[in-house]
Parts: structure tokens; C-alpha cells; sequence
């Protein structure tokens, strides 16, 4: 595809509830060429870590901006003003 990202959020919702929402949001990840690879929940349960990729990073924040998105993120828990891109991802591997 193109590049990797590591990217974090704050979120209110469980981690099963927050799949369910990444689930539904499916058709939109694919409009903006978006992929999950890897998520993990912090210790306490109140944020996410993922690993993505995307063709062009256009395509996260045009994802990331998308009204529709936005409010399916809010209304699963998601505090979408945490939303932090951290870095480029290079290689990686999923022991």
C-alpha cells in the first residue's frame, strides 16, 4: 500500500465496543485507503495505540476529518481532540 503510521486516542468506550465501531466504519476507512494493522488498549483502559497504513497521509487526515467519522467516533467513546499521529512507521514485525 504506502505508508505506516503509529497513532494514539483517548476514548471512553470499552476496547470490544471500539472494534465494533472500527468495524462499522469500514466503508469510509476504504473511501480514504486506510488499513489497521495492529491496536492495543492502554493498561488502564483508556486509550488506544494503532499501527496503520495509508496510501498518503492526506488519507488519514481526510479520514480523521470526515464529519460522518467524526461523529461515529464521538458517539463510541472516542475523544477524537486526542487523536495524535506519534510517527512514521518503517519496518515492524507481529511476534
Amino acid at each position: 500500500m504506502g505508508m505506516r503510521f503509529l497513532a494514539s486516542f483517548k476514548k471512553t468506550c470499552s476496547f470490544e465496543d471500539w472494534l465494533k465501531l472500527v468495524d462499522s466504519l469500514k466503508p469510509q476507512m476504504d473511501k480514504h485507503g486506510l488499513k489497521l494493522i495492529f491496536a492495543t488498549e492502554s493498561e488502564d483502559g483508556t486509550s488506544i495505540y494503532d499501527v496503520g497504513e495509508v496510501a498518503t497521509m492526506e488519507g488519514v487526515e481526510a479520514f480523521i476529518s470526515d464529519p460522518e467519522v467524526r461523529q461515529m467516533r464521538i458517539d463510541a467513546g472516542v475523544d477524537i481532540d486526542s487523536q495524535e499521529i506519534i510517527s512514521a512507521v518503517g519496518k515492524f514485525n507481529v511476534f
